[in-house]
């Protein structure tokens, strides 16, 4: 009950206070009286209602108004006396003055009616009482201001506006206009791309003047033109740069999201771009490699028939040179979007990328049916001896003949075993640094890459390993050269028992094991190498020719191109990437069987490792061997010197532990290879 004495005394000094005009308006400083102490808005407003900061005037937020010299009653029409309603003074019309601005306002998107009211009133943007003066928004100040105001309805815009390049430059309105704002989807603006290039050419005339005379531009005018909706419009500045959020063309992550924005519309080119060197190494994060702009220019795009395009015929040579600098006219032939599947347009590519895939078909069905018969057969056999073992109480005995004998022997030398590691190592370099450019198109390849270190660090990994590789296989060629010329019968060391070159045998013992395989006949007995291993070794001296050659014409394309032709190039590319995935797939899965999955030495065959094997082992996998090894241990050891396996003491358990971890860790890191093989084979 005092409160509303108090109240009510307060409203008496205050309206006593304040003069009235004989017309009924009010100057600033009689509604100032009340309107300028919050309080006493909270005291006179019934219930306790809040009272909203647009109803606290005071002088100081009157003096940068552009309405100073305006009475209150000039604005706030059907206020007319003290006291008022406060719902008729919240009625103002701004069209008495500004009649130009409300003509417009009116026909914009928030002029028109949302739910029997303007979408944004004056007051929206204007605020109630401190309405902008003239050239305010073109200051820093401003620019803050205007997208605080925008921020109430279009926050996420505004967000995203934060990170834009224009974001201490250009206010809202710079771009969408004032009060002539049109909805994006209005039939009547559906050449709105063209006028907003149109905005954009008032700050970069220069890249506008460019852009007008590009296939891009004189499409965009052209549609303008017919005033009728096209079925697909021609590219604008917003196509490749974006509304809101607007970053420099020198932003490594636009240059890698703009390549999206052109394979819109061009898919065909983008998927053949994907597949392409510059295309996998874009897509898993390089900055150095080709983009679209860098080829066919960011504004000036032309046809390819265009004398004046960047990739004519003329100019592709140019073009190129922009990264490599000593590029010759026969490079310049390298297709940037060749599709080696389209046999009609280049039946070259597509009948070497036949091949390759036929020759990795191949492979795998063969071998993989192998391996696979050969795991049943090994299981059953093994299960066999184990029983025949436990039911007479002991071990399977071991073949007389060896009886006697060391119980070890050297399998494989120390320049055997350097060179296997050296290619365990590199090869598994190799394979990780590579597999995330093979398969740039699955999820896990960007990943993947940047934890290598990024694609320009993994790139350099991946090339100086493959100089490596190549460095020890000329070793190994050194080395077996020596030895030919040093042998005193170099007949038998190239077609004798340890010769690695294929024999009229190795024909035998694959009919023989075949056989084997479907209980036709007995287990082949095998000498030092066995056909798989010998196919094994062959297998991969051909991947390293051909991985390493076609890798050295990638690294060097300026002095290659100086001899080959640059359609060349992309047969190199094809070669390089299939016959590394045919040397992967049959590594990771057939070798991998043949030298630890398999029942007989599961889990590991550590022999590579240790260099050693017993002659229970030699007597499994190499009887000949063994029996030849016994035979001349007992009778002609002098001729042990002539032979590559000879007696030696079993291997320190340090040397079969590290074996073992080396061997397993290996083993899981290329099943581990293999799922993103077979992961990547999905995209």
């Amino acid at each position: 009950m005092g409160a509303d004495v108090l109240r009510r005394l307060l409203l008496t000094a205050a309206l006593a206070a304040a003069p009235i005009t004989a017309a009924g308006g009010q100057t600033p400083i009689s509604c100032e009286r009340c309107h300028g102490s919050r309080e006493f808005l909270s005291l006179a407003a019934r219930g306790g209602a809040e009272i909203p900061e647009s109803l606290v005037v005071t002088r100081s937020a009157l003096n940068r108004d552009r309405h100073l010299g305006v009475p209150c009653s000039g604005c706030h029409t059907q206020v007319t006396g003290f006291p008022h309603d406060a719902s008729r003074a919240r009625i103002v019309n701004c069209a008495r003055c500004h009649i130009a601005q409300d003509t417009l306002w009116r026909t914009s998107v928030h002029g028109t009616q949302g739910r029997g009211a303007p979408r944004a009133p004056c007051q929206a943007c204007h605020g109630s009482h401190r309405p902008p003066i003239a050239g305010f928004m073109r200051t820093a100040e401003g620019r803050v201001a205007m997208r605080a105001a925008c921020t109430n309805c279009h926050a996420d815009a505004v967000q995203r506006e934060l990170a834009d390049v224009h974001v201490d430059s250009v206010a809202c309105t710079r771009c969408h206009g004032e009060h002539d704002i049109r909805p994006v989807p209005d039939p009547a603006t559906h050449d709105i791309d063209v006028a907003l290039a149109r905005t954009c050419s008032t700050c970069h005339p220069q890249v506008a003047e460019t852009y007008w005379r590009d296939v891009h531009g004189t499409t965009a005018a052209r549609q303008a033109r017919a005033q009728a909706a096209p079925a697909q419009a021609a590219a604008t500045c917003v196509s490749c740069h974006g509304v809101h959020g607007i970053r420099r063309a020198s932003d490594p992550g636009w240059r890698r999201d703009v390549v999206g924005n052109c394979t819109g519309c061009h898919a065909a080119y983008g998927g053949t771009f994907a597949d392409s060197y510059h295309g996998q190494a874009t897509t898993v994060g390089s900055r150095a490699a080709a983009k679209c702009e860098d080829c066919h220019t960011p504004h000036n795009i032309r046809r390819t028939t265009d004398p004046l395009s960047s990739v004519s015929a003329g100019n592709r040579l140019a073009t190129c040179r922009r990264c490599h600098t000593d590029a010759s006219g026969r490079f310049a032939g390298y297709l940037p979007h060749a599709n080696p599947r389209d046999r009609g347009a280049n039946p070259l590519l597509f009948w070497v990328w036949l091949f390759m895939n036929s020759v990795l078909f191949g492979t795998m069905v063969v071998w993989g049916a192998h391996a696979t018969i050969w795991f049943v057969r090994s299981w059953q056999e093994r299960r066999t001896r184990e029983a025949a073992a436990h039911a007479h109480g002991a071990k399977v005995p071991m073949d007389s003949a060896l009886r006697g004998g060391p119980p070890y022997v050297w399998r494989f030398n120390v320049m055997f075993r350097i060179i296997h590691a050296l290619i365990v190592v590199t090869f598994f370099v190799l394979v990780t640094t590579g597999l995330p450019l093979r398969f740039s198109c699955a999820a896990w390849a960007p990943g993947l890459m940047a934890f290598l270190g990024g694609a320009e660090l993994a790139g350099r990994v991946h090339r100086y390993t493959g100089l490596v590789m190549f460095g020890y296989f000329g070793m190994y060629v050194v080395y077996m050269t020596l030895r030919l010329a040093r042998a005193p019968r170099k007949l038998d060391l190239l077609h004798g028992p340890n010769s690695i070159l294929p024999h009229v045998q190795d024909l035998r013992d694959v009919v023989a094991m075949v056989k084997y395989f479907f209980r036709k006949g007995p287990h082949p007995r095998f000498g030092r190498f066995s056909y798989m291993e010998k196919f094994d070794y062959f297998a991969e001296t051909w991947g390293v020719l051909a991985i390493g050659f076609t890798g050295l014409m990638l690294w060097f394309p300026e002095f290659f191109g100086r001899f080959f032709p640059g359609i060349l190039f992309n047969v190199a590319i094809i070669i390089h990437s299939w016959e590394a995935m045919i040397a992967t797939a049959f590594i990771f899965t057939i070798h991998f069987f043949n030298v630890h999955l398999r029942p007989e030495k599961w889990p590991l065959d550590a022999v590579m490792f240790t260099g050693r094997a017993s002659l229970e082992y030699m007597l499994e996998e190499h009887p000949l061997m063994a029996e030849r090894i016994a035979h001349q241990v007992r009778t002609e050891p002098v001729s042990l010197k002539a032979i590559a396996d000879k007696p030696a003491p079993p291997p320190p358990k340090w040397m079969n532990f590290m074996g073992a971890f080396i061997g397993l860790f290996l083993l899981g890191w290329g099943l581990v290879l293999i799922g993103l093989i077979l992961w990547g084979s999905l995209c």
